[in-house]
């Protein structure tokens, strides 16, 4: 009879433990440990630095930076607000060169899409001129990560004049 009742017990506990389980969902975090997933994603991010391989001299003080944020204010008002609903809207705003050769800031017109998470990928789909885009952000702790391995920017000559450059860069938006 005790047999019965321990083999029973055993077989209620086997059970137990393996329709719990199944309900339990994988953590994602990053490298830091910082716990990933759709609710803590969702905010408002601001660019914070957008980094350059090469460094540019904006802003013509003599003090060049890889950091073009500090070379210039054209990139300020930059946001990207992830909404809990999968849903985002981006708001851009950069530094190009005009037709008379000089720097001016721009602001595109905001991108409104769709974003899904894998681990801490951030993919934020959208359409421009008709063509759907996906970008792919790292997401950690508070922070999205763009990374361009080989891109343009604008920098300057030796001689202040507005250029391209091809470098690679990253944007670093900050909750």
């Amino acid at each position: 009879m005790n047999t019965i009742k321990f083999s029973a017990v055993v077989v209620a506990l086997v059970s137990l433990f393996s329709f719990s389980s199944c309900y339990i969902e994988p953590v994602d975090s990053d490298l830091l440990g910082n716990v990933i997933n759709p609710s803590s994603v969702a905010g408002t991010y601001r660019m914070t630095a957008f980094n350059t391989g090469i460094p540019t001299d904006l802003n013509n003080d003599r003090v060049a930076s890889t950091n073009q944020m500090l070379e210039t204010t054209c990139f300020n008002g930059s946001v990207i607000v992830i909404n809990p609903d999968g849903t985002f809207r981006a708001t851009s705003k950069g530094v190009e060169i005009s037709s008379s050769t000089t720097l001016q800031c721009f602001s595109d017109p905001d991108y409104t899409g769709t974003w899904t998470l894998n681990a801490t990928v951030l993919k934020l789909t959208y359409i421009d001129a008709g063509v759907i885009v996906d970008e792919l952000f790292s997401v950690s702790a508070n922070s999205l990560l763009y990374s361009v391995p080989q891109g343009q920017v604008v920098g300057t000559s030796a001689t202040n004049v507005p250029i391209f450059l091809n470098t690679s860069y990253n944007i670093i938006y900050t909750k």
